[in-house]
């Protein structure tokens, strides 16, 4: 049964014991759904603690969620609703739940004293070492030190050890599938921190019977027990045969490749010939992609016949995507002499080339995005139509499967104002989440209500048939008729109906967790439009693909989705220095094989004279501090060096504008009292700067000033920026001062009304298009 929450001053309490309904809750749902994984040392670990008396089960669960084997009882002594804690943690170590310390346990034991139990422990054994010396030291010079003279030391007095570690860990394993989590997770959920599924008929457990359990289990533990494994150790491990057996189950095969690709990592890594041999022999174990590509690499530097080999068979059965591209290079690069990898070529062959403004360095998607929305905005809103054939031949995409129209108007120097005209050019962020949210609102009634086990517990968010890779194995009837709302009505569907299927279903499970994709507000909006410019027929076809491939293809998509002239494309978008990561190579060609229009785009920083800029200036009541306010905002736009436009307004800061402020401004407490609030004129301001990069003198200061106003609005503020002291600093250096007030008499520049908020501005803008100047002849 699910504890009660109760509300206490509208914060979320949990019940005095919540931590004993939580684990009953994890026990009984242990006994009903795993009853037939269960050996009979973990029947005994559920009975021992139903046989225990309240106060002492509460103890016990105290024990259990204590992390480690070892708990120290002074710390187990503070609980107040538990009666007598001392006489429950006697009846714990009478029934050997707890057991003393014995010598056996010294090794681990060590590694868990804070460093002043191990300065107590070497002083107690006449050990010299020095005050100062770190912990790392301490506990090397007590490993030196026998086990028994450790037992028997005070420190090991309150020390006991839990001797039913296994035997939890193995429970948890079955009800969260994973060795990471534990049961705090129902304590997130009752407190509305952790959002879980609800329970339903569809919930069962992971494994087909106990060895796929126990394989899984085991695989499970040697992967977690790398992560703090001792080179020693390590060499120790390599050579028990037991970590060679086969996995049982597809999900301890899974834990096994990523156990064997790690150690071999791991053994390759020491400098010892004999460890590396060993690692070659775990690679050839695990069919993990990166582990077959570090074996052929290390093979063909030894054996370049038998590598030319193992590349053949991989490529005339190939089972991995990844691997599969990896082979068809590898053998391409050394065995036909071919000078580029598959990526380089598809980088150099098929991309377009664009020129972003470096401020998009940190943003390169969005400033792709912005290129192409400025290529389709009306004549009025870029520069009345003055796009120069200076622009128009070296800045436009070089695309050659769509070259740019108006060729011979832009080689007489004539504008091309009806191709800007025509274009409306929409342009959407994907990446990997429009396919994504497709796919698992597609096939969300098979993969969570129609599968056998559909999750194993409420706090499963992936479905089994994700997790094991099986959906079209499984349910490849019901895929395929589910496929048939794409393609039903005529070869070249509409997609409509598919579209108000996926409507309903996310109306119906909005929110859910899933394990596929994020719920977000503009999703249904970003499908609506995709399906609006695509064939049903290729969508139907990749939604198969992945179907029958979802771990290869759920990830690696392209960034944009850009639709110009009512053709739909996708554009991977690469910064300078970027690579085509195989996954995505994979995903681009899944895509093309489908149908679908997709392209790379490889940014070079430059000067971009298309790029709307917004100048703004605000004049304030003080410093950037939450308890001061703007006053007035002056906004200039720049494009192609230009001003196109401005926008000014006093504002109503709500607080009385200080003397020494009208006296730097001329701004007093009259003219802003009738002025509109800030929340009057965000809508009409943030139109004006759409689509713009914001610009200012001392930049963090207006943008700080605006972030702010928008944060007691409950709004989002966000814009890339760019600082016109900074880049006169760079562009302009030599200069005694960078005060906007020096640069404007240095330069010969007009500021008539200085601290005023739009001949700031217009004073700013005039420095950016010196700026420009010299980046458009860099």
């Amino acid at each position: 049964m699910t504890p009660s929450v109760k509300p206490a001053n509208s914060v979320l309490v949990l019940p005095e014991k919540y931590y004993l309904d939580h684990f009953n809750e994890f026990i009984t749902y242990t006994e009903v759904h795993c009853a037939s994984l269960l050996s009979s040392p973990h029947i005994e670990f559920i009975q021992r603690f139903k046989q225990l008396q309240h106060n002492t089960q509460c103890m016990f669960v105290r024990a259990v969620n204590r992390k480690g084997s070892f708990i120290a009882c002074s710390k187990m002594l503070s609980y107040e609703e538990i009666e007598n804690c001392q006489q429950q943690l006697d009846a714990l170590l009478e029934i050997r739940a707890l057991r003393h310390v014995e010598k056996s346990d010294v090794s681990l034991l060590l590694g868990t004293l804070n460093k002043a139990q191990l300065v107590e422990l070497l002083c107690a054994q006449n050990v010299l070492f020095k005050k100062s010396a770190p912990k790392a030291e301490l506990l090397r010079l007590a490993k030196a030190l026998t086990p028994s003279a450790v037992v028997q030391h005070e420190v090991c007095d309150d020390i006991k050890v839990k001797t039913f570690v296994n035997e939890w860990q193995y429970l948890l394993f079955l009800f969260f599938g994973n060795l990471k989590s534990a049961l705090d997770k129902f304590s997130m959920r009752d407190l509305g921190v952790l959002k879980t599924r609800s329970k339903s008929k569809q919930q069962g457990p992971r494994f087909d019977d106990i060895e796929q359990a126990q394989s899984a289990f085991y695989f499970a533990q040697l992967q977690q027990q790398l992560a703090t494994i001792s080179e020693q150790e390590l060499l120790v491990l390599a050579q028990n045969q037991a970590v060679q057996q086969s996995p049982v189950g597809i999900i301890a095969n899974e834990y096994a490749a990523h156990f064997w690709y790690e150690i071999g990592c791991a053994l390759f890594a020491l400098d010892n010939d004999s460890a590396k041999t060993q690692a070659l022999a775990f690679w050839r174990l695990s069919s993990h992609h990166k582990a077959q590509e570090r074996l052929i690499r290390e093979t063909y530097k030894l054996d370049k016949a038998q590598a030319k080999s193992t590349l053949e068979a991989i490529l005339e059965s190939p089972k991995d995507d990844e691997l599969s591209l990896f082979a068809f290079d590898f053998y391409q690069r050394k065995f036909n002499q071919a000078k580029l990898s598959v990526r380089t070529q598809r980088l150099r062959e098929h991309s377009t080339k664009l020129y972003i403004d470096e401020v998009y360095k940190d943003r390169v998607e969005l400033g792709v995005k912005r290129y192409y929305e400025t290529l389709s905005l009306p004549d009025e809103k870029c520069a009345m139509g003055e796009k120069n054939a200076v622009y128009q031949s070296e800045y436009t995409s070089e695309r050659k499967e769509q070259p740019l129209k108006n060729s011979q108007e832009l080689q007489n120097g004539q504008q091309s104002v009806e191709h800007t005209r025509v274009s409306h050019t929409q342009v959407y962020r994907t990446e990997n989440r429009l396919f994504r949210a497709l796919f698992g609102l597609t096939f969300w009634h098979e993969l969570f209500n129609e599968a056998q086990r559909a999750t194993g517990s409420e706090f499963d968010r992936t479905p089994r048939l994700i997790k094991e890779n099986s959906l079209y194995q499984e349910l490849e009837e019901q895929v395929e008729a589910r496929l048939a709302l794409f393609t039903q009505h005529h070869p070249h569907a509409t997609t409509s109906h598919a579209m108000g299927y996926i409507t309903q279903v996310a109306s119906r499970h909005y929110g859910q967790p899933n394990g596929i994709f994020r719920w977000h507000s503009k999703m249904l909006e970003i499908i609506g439009v995709f399906l609006q410019h695509v064939d049903g027929q290729c969508v139907a076809s990749h939604l198969r693909a992945m179907a029958k491939n979802y771990q290869g293809l759920k990830d690696g998509y392209p960034d944009l989705m850009v639709i110009e002239h009512q053709q739909l494309r996708f554009e991977e978008v690469k910064a300078p220095g970027d690579q085509l990561r195989a996954n995505q190579l994979v995903s681009i060609e899944a895509l093309q094989n489908a149908g679908f229009n997709v392209g790379v785009c490889q940014v070079e920083w430059r000067y971009n004279p298309q790029q709307p800029y917004v100048v703004v200036d605000v004049e304030t009541t003080g410093g950037c501090k939450p308890g001061h306010r703007i006053t007035e905002i002056g906004a200039v736009k720049v494009i192609n060096g230009r001003v196109v436009d401005s926008w000014s307004s006093l504002i109503n800061p709500e607080r009385r504008v200080p003397h020494f402020i009208t006296r730097l401004t001329g701004i007093s407490n009259d003219m802003v009292e009738d002025a509109p609030l800030f929340c009057e004129v965000i809508d009409d301001l943030e139109r004006f700067m759409q689509d713009c990069i914001f610009v200012a003198h001392n930049v963090n200061f207006d943008y700080g000033f605006f972030k702010l106003e928008y944060a007691r609005l409950e709004r989002s503020f966000s814009m890339p920026k760019l600082c016109t002291v900074r880049e006169m600093r760079k562009y302009y250096p030599g200069s005694k001062s960078y005060s906007l007030g020096n640069l404007t008499k240095e330069y010969g520049l007009s500021l008539d009304n200085h601290h005023r908020a739009l001949c700031d501005a217009q004073a700013a803008a005039e420095l950016l298009i010196m700026v420009n100047e010299k980046k458009r002849h860099a």
